[in-house]
């Protein structure tokens, strides 16, 4: 991954987390980003795992994304619950850092096509 596919989403975790750093919540607001931006990273290993298998046929190419799909909302809800359960992490900022963060790959996604 190019460091500036995901500008847009790097500058919005930025001011998140500087937002929340004033606010005192700054290790929930980092959880949250480095969330977003492993789950950006998975997306990532998928992506050229996928082209890479160019030549396969409908039904492999579909197993793959739903699997990518599953693997990264797993692995999201996972992480969450350990952020909020055995860290005792502020709610608001990792949730509302992790959504920016995926608002900003969105965004990034738009801007490439």
């Amino acid at each position: 991954m190019k460091s500036i596919d995901s500008l847009i989403q790097y500058f919005l975790l930025v001011l998140v987390v500087i937002f929340y750093t004033i606010n005192g919540f700054v290790v929930a607001a980092l959880f949250g980003s480095l969330l977003s931006v492993s789950n950006t990273l998975i997306y990532h290993w998928y992506i050229k795992k996928q082209q890479a298998l160019v030549d396969a046929d409908a039904q492999k190419s579909f197993r793959m994304a739903i699997n990518s799909t599953l693997i990264r909302l797993l692995f999201l809800i996972l992480i969450v619950l350990i952020g909020l359960g055995l860290m005792g992490l502020d709610p608001a900022a990792l949730c509302v850092s992790l959504v920016v963060g995926q608002v900003g790959f969105i965004f990034d996604r738009l801007r490439q096509k």
